[in-house]
C-alpha cells in the first residue's frame, strides 16, 4: 500500500469547496492524516495544476483534470456528479482507471428544486414579487398542479424522485426510460424512442435525461410544437438538450405557456453560464436560475461520503463502489 497515501481534490465553488471534503477524509482517517500516512492536496482549477501532484493515487473532483494521463500510479478517481459524460466526451481517461461516481446522488435537491419551479411557474410567484417590490397589492390567478399531468424525459434517480414528490401533488405522471417496467409513482411508461407522446400530454415537461448523441438537440422547434400552448417546460438536466433559438421562439411566438432553465450552453465558468448579453435574458415567461438545482448544503456531506467510503475501501483491498459502466477496468 502506498505510504503516503496522495489525494488529490479538485474543485471550483459551487458543489461544496475542497476544504470540505479534507475535512470529511480527516474525520474518517484521523490517526492516518496525523501520521502523515494520507496527504491531502486541494485545488481549485483542473488545467493548470504543478508537475508535484503528479505522484496522485487518488482523486476527487467536480471537473477534468488534464494531467491524469501523467499521473503513473493514480489508482481511481470520482466526479463529484451523477453524470459523467464531461468524462467520455474528454476521452483521456486511461484505461486502467476507474471513474466513481453517484447515480441519482443529485436526485433529492434537483427534485424538491424541479418542484418548486414547476409552484413557481403555477403560482406566478414571480409576479408577485416583482408586485411586492413595487408596493402594488395586485391579485394574480395561479394554476394547480393537482391533476395535471406531468412528462419526465428520463426515469432515473432524479427523474424518480420527481415523480414521488408529484404525487404529493396528486398529478398524473408519465415518462420515458429505456425499458418499459413499472416504476413506483409513475402512471404510464413510454421507451425513449416514444418521447413525442409524453410531450404532447404534458403539462409540466421535465428533462431529467443525460446528455447522449440521442439527446442532444431533444427539444427543437418541431417538439415545441408538439407541447400544449398551456404547458411548460423545465430544464434542470444539460442545457444542450435544448435548441436555445427554438425556446425562446417558443416563449416569444406563445407556442408553450412557459419555461424554467437552471443548465445553460455555456461551460465556462462550470458548471454552466449565461453572460448578461444573452437574448434569453429578456424573452419572456422563462425563469432563469445559475445552475444550482443540484447544490444544497448536503451536496459535500451526500457526495463527500461515498468518496471517503470507498478510500476505506481501497485501503482495505476491498472492491469499490459506484464506478460508472463505461470506465469499469473490466470491461475495456
Amino acid at each position: 500500500m502506498f505510504n503516503p497515501l496522495n489525494i488529490l481534490i479538485v474543485l471550483q465553488p459551487g458543489l461544496g469547496t475542497p476544504d470540505e471534503y479534507e475535512q470529511l477524509i480527516r474525520e474518517r482517517f484521523p490517526d492516518k492524516v496525523a501520521k502523515g500516512e494520507i496527504r491531502i492536496r486541494l485545488s481549485q482549477d483542473g488545467s493548470s495544476l504543478d508537475d508535484d501532484v503528479l505522484d496522485t493515487h487518488i482523486i476527487g473532483t467536480g471537473m477534468i483534470v488534464e494531467k491524469i494521463p501523467q499521473m503513473k500510479d493514480l489508482q481511481w478517481v470520482m466526479t463529484f456528479s451523477s453524470g459523467y459524460d464531461h468524462f467520455i466526451k474528454w476521452g483521456k481517461m486511461p484505461a486502467h482507471i476507474p471513474l466513481l461516481h453517484l447515480p441519482g446522488g443529485s436526485g433529492i435537491p434537483v427534485a424538491e428544486f424541479t418542484l418548486g419551479l414547476m409552484l413557481n411557474l403555477a403560482k406566478k410567484y414571480n409576479q408577485i414579487w416583482d408586485n411586492q417590490k413595487e408596493k402594488k397589492f395586485v391579485r394574480v390567478c395561479g394554476e394547480e398542479l393537482y391533476g395535471k399531468t406531468l412528462g419526465i424525459i428520463g426515469l432515473g434517480g432524479i427523474g424518480r424522485q420527481i415523480a414521488k414528490r408529484a404525487k404529493g401533488f396528486d398529478m398524473r405522471v408519465i415518462g420515458t426510460d429505456i425499458l418499459i417496467m413499472d416504476i413506483p409513482n409513475v402512471d404510464e411508461m413510454y421507451l425513449n424512442d416514444q418521447v413525442d407522446e409524453v410531450i404532447k400530454q404534458a403539462d409540466f415537461l421535465v428533462l431529467s435525461c443525460p446528455e447522449t448523441p440521442e439527446t442532444l438537440g431533444l427539444m427543437n422547434e418541431e417538439r415545441f410544437k408538439l407541447m400544449k400552448k398551456t404547458a411548460y417546460l423545465i430544464n434542470c438536466a444539460r442545457g444542450s438538450l435544448v435548441v436555445k433559438d427554438a425556446l425562446m421562439k417558443a416563449l416569444r411566438e406563445g407556442w408553450i405557456a412557459g419555461a424554467a432553465n437552471d443548465t445553460q450552453w455555456i461551460k465556462n465558468p462550470l458548471p454552466s453560464y449565461l453572460p448578461p448579453e444573452d437574448e434569453l435574458w429578456e424573452t419572456p415567461n422563462v425563469i432563469i436560475t445559475p445552475h444550482v438545482s443540484s447544490w444544497t448544503d448536503m451536496y459535500a456531506a451526500r457526495f463527500g461520503g461515498v468518496f471517503v467510503d470507498n478510500i476505506e475501501r481501497f485501503l482495505k483491498g476491498e472492491p469499490l463502489s459506484n464506478i460508472a459502466p463505461e470506465f469499469e477496468p473490466s470491461r475495456k
